[in-house]
C-alpha cells in the first residue's frame, strides 16, 4: 500500500472552526438547505469552497528511511503484506466392478498459508510556510485539486472543492519545516501494524461410492481428518516494563524507568514488536454422506449430511496483547485486552440438505431444495476473571496478572441454526420458431433465516437472494443477460458509548439491490472472437442506514456506495 512513496498524501484534513450550521427542510436523504455562518460575526460561510478552510494535518503510509524504528534507508516505503501459499496433495482411486459397483478413493493434502505484514502511518501536523501554527498561512485554497474539484456534487449538493494530496505532498518535500510530526505516534503505528501468522493444515480422507438397484440408488460417503497448527505474532503493549520495582518484585507506585514526559522512550520500552506470541493446534473430523435416488427416469431425489468448519482468521491469532498498568487497581479501563485469543476454537457446522430435481425431456431442469445448518462454538466477545490456565497460554504469571479481568473473544455455548430453501429453473425454449432457436432462460431463488440466542453475531446475513436471466447462442455469436438481486440485510450492531447515546438494538443495514450483467461473444473466425462483459450495467448503488427501535426516519440514512459499471472488452483466440 503506497501513497507517499508515489508522491501524495493518503489523507488530508482541513477544518473551519467556530461556525454555526443549521439544517432545514430535512427529508430522509439529506437536508435540502444547509446554512453555515461565522460564530462571531454571523457572516455567511461557503462550506463548498476551500478558501473557507485551513489545512490541519496530513498522513499516509511511511516514506523513506525510518529513523524512528532505526531501520536503514529505503525501508518504510509502504505498508507491505506478503502472503505465501503452499500446497501438496496426492490422490489414489480404485474401481471394483463387482455385483455392487464400488469406487474407493483416498488422499493426503497439506496446505500452508503465511501472512507477514509490516508498515504503519506517518501523521503530520501542518503549521504553514512560516512554521508557526495558527498564524494564518494554513489556508487550504493554495492546494486545490482542479480535477477532483470538477466532479459533480452528490445527493444534489453543488460541486465541492477538494484538497490535492499530491499538491500538498510536493509542498512538504520542498518545505519540510512547514510540518511537525509525532515520533511516538509513528512508532506506535508501526508496532501495531507488524503482524505475522502461519497456518498449516494437514489432512487425509477416505471416500467410497456405491450403487444399488441397477444404479438407481447411489451413495457417496466418507470422512476427512484435518490437523491444524497455527502460529501468530502480534504487538505486545506491556506497561509494566516501565515500572520500577522493589527487590521482591512489587511495583513502586509512581516510579518509572523512563519518565512519562519521554513518550517515545516509553513507547520503545513498553511496546514490543511481535512480542505477543500465540500457538495453537487442533484436530477435527468431517464425516459426510450424499445419496441420490432416481424415482423416475427424469425425477431424482437427493439427500446429504456433512460437517464444516470456520477457522479464526489471521488477525484473531496475531491481534496482539495489551497488559494493564500494575500500579493502578483493576477497572474497565485497566484490564488485560486480547484481540481474540489462542484459547478460541474454530466454529463448526452440521448441515442436512434435501432436494428434488425434475429434468425436462429436452434441455431443462426444475429443482427445489431445503437445508438446515447448526452452528456450534460461534465467536462472541466476553470479559471474565483471569484464570491460571488462561494466563499460561500467554506465559503470563498468575501472581502478577491474576487480579485483572480479561477482555477477549470466546466461543458461545448456545447453538445457532440457519435454515432455508432454494428453487432453480432453466430451460431451452425449443418451442420457438426456427429463427429464434438457441434461446434459454433460467431463474434461481433462495431464502434463509437465522435463529438462536447468538443469531445477532451473523453480520451481513442476507435473507433472500435471486438471479434470473436469458441467453441466446448461435454459431456466430452468444449473448447473455443476468439479473442479480439481494434483499435488505442487517449488518453489524452499533455499540453505545459514553458519547453517542445509541439505544440497544441499533444496527447497520444494507439496502436491497438489483443489478444487471451483460456477457457477449462474437466469432470473427473459427479461432478468433471478440468478447464483452459489462458488470452492473446501470451502476446500481447500495444504500446503508443505521436504525434502532426509535430512530426517526430522517436520521436513518447514512451513506451510498456507487461501484460503477465495469466494462471489459477484448479479443481472444485459440491457437
Amino acid at each position: 500500500v503506497r501513497d507517499q512513496g508515489k508522491g501524495f498524501f493518503n489523507s488530508v484534513t482541513a477544518t473551519r472552526t467556530n461556525v454555526s450550521v443549521s439544517f432545514d427542510d430535512i427529508f430522509y436523504l439529506r437536508p435540502r438547505t444547509i446554512t453555515v455562518t461565522d460564530g462571531v460575526t454571523g457572516a455567511p460561510v461557503d462550506p463548498y469552497r476551500l478558501s473557507t478552510y485551513n489545512i490541519t494535518s496530513a498522513g499516509g503510509h511511511r516514506y523513506g528511511a525510518d529513523t524512528v524504528l532505526g531501520a536503514g534507508p529505503g525501508s518504510g516505503l509502504s505498508t507491505r503484506t506478503v502472503d505465501i501459499q503452499r500446497s501438496a496433495y496426492a490422490n489414489v482411486k480404485r474401481e471394483f466392478a463387482w455385483v455392487l459397483p464400488i469406487t474407493v478413493k483416498t488422499g493426503l493434502d497439506v496446505r500452508q498459508s503465511q501472512r507477514d505484514t509490516r508498515g504503519g502511518n506517518t501523521a503530520l501536523t501542518f503549521v504553514g510556510a512560516d512554521a508557526r501554527a495558527a498564524s494564518g498561512d494554513e489556508n487550504a485554497a493554495q492546494f486545490l485539486d482542479p480535477v477532483y474539484s470538477s466532479r459533480d456534487g452528490v445527493f444534489g449538493f453543488p460541486q465541492t472543492q477538494r484538497v490535492g494530496g499530491g499538491q500538498l505532498w510536493d509542498f512538504y518535500r520542498a518545505n519540510p519545516q512547514s510540518f511537525t510530526k509525532n515520533d511516538t505516534t509513528i512508532y506506535t503505528s508501526a508496532i501495531n501494524a507488524s503482524k505475522f501468522a502461519k497456518e498449516i493444515i494437514s489432512s487425509g480422507y477416505l471416500r467410497g461410492d456405491v450403487a444399488f438397484l441397477q444404479r438407481r440408488l447411489r451413495f457417496t460417503g466418507g470422512v476427512r481428518a484435518e490437523q491444524t497448527n497455527v502460529k501468530g505474532e502480534g504487538p505486545l503493549n506491556d506497561r509494566s516494563r516501565n515500572q520500577q520495582r522493589r527487590p521482591d518484585g512489587t511495583v513502586i507506585p509512581g516510579s518509572f524507568i523512563v519518565p512519562a514526559t519521554d513518550t517515545l522512550g516509553v513507547a520503545r520500552l513498553t511496546m514490543v514488536d511481535r512480542g505477543a506470541l500465540a500457538e495453537k493446534e487442533y484436530l477435527r473430523w468431517f464425516p459426510s454422506i450424499n445419496s441420490s435416488y432416481n424415482l423416475r427416469e427424469n425425477l431424482v431425489a437427493r439427500a446429504a449430511y456433512y460437517s464444516s468448519i470456520g477457522r479464526p482468521n489471521y488477525n484473531q491469532y496475531a491481534g496482539g496483547v495489551l497488559l494493564p498498568d500494575e500500579a493502578n487497581p483493576p477497572s474497565p479501563n485497566n484490564r488485560i485486552t486480547i484481540a481474540s485469543g489462542i484459547a478460541i476454537k474454530p466454529w463448526t457446522a452440521k448441515t442436512a440438505k434435501v432436494s428434488l430435481e425434475y429434468y425436462f425431456e429436452r434441455v431443462g431442469l426444475i429443482s427445489i431444495g431445503a437445508f438446515r445448518r447448526d452452528f456450534e462454538n460461534f465467536f462472541g466477545s466476553t470479559v471474565f476473571a483471569a484464570t491460571p490456565e488462561f494466563l499460561s497460554l500467554y506465559d503470563l504469571d498468575p501472581a502478577q496478572w491474576g487480579r485483572f479481568d480479561v477482555a477477549t473473544q470466546y466461543n458461545v455455548t448456545s447453538m445457532v441454526r440457519s435454515e432455508g430453501y432454494d428453487v432453480s429453473y432453466k430451460q431451452a425454449l425449443t418451442f420457438l420458431p426456427h429463427w429464434a432457436r438457441g434461446v434459454q432462460v433460467f431463474a434461481n431463488g433462495a431464502a434463509q433465516r437465522i435463529t438462536g440466542e447468538e443469531a445477532d453475531n451473523f453480520a451481513n446475513f442476507i435473507p433472500k437472494t435471486a438471479t434470473w436471466g436469458i441467453s441466446i447462442n448461435r454459431p456466430k455469436f452468444s449473448l447473455k443477460l443476468n439479473w442479480n438481486y439481494k434483499s435488505r440485510h442487517r449488518r453489524a450492531a452499533i455499540a453505545s458509548t459514553a458519547t453517542n447515546s445509541i439505544e440497544p438494538g441499533t444496527y447497520a443495514w444494507g439496502s436491497k439491490r438489483l443489478f444487471i450483467d451483460v456477457i457477449a461473444d462474437y466469432n470473427l473466425t473459427k479461432r478468433i472472437s471478440l468478447f464483452g462483459n459489462i458488470r452492473n450495467l446501470r451502476d446500481t448503488p447500495e444504500d446503508f442506514s443505521r436504525e434502532g427501535p426509535n430512530t426517526p426516519d430522517v436520521a436513518k440514512f447514512r451513506q451510498r456506495d456507487r461501484y460503477g459499471a465495469l466494462w471489459i472488452f477484448g479479443v481472444k483466440g485459440t491457437f
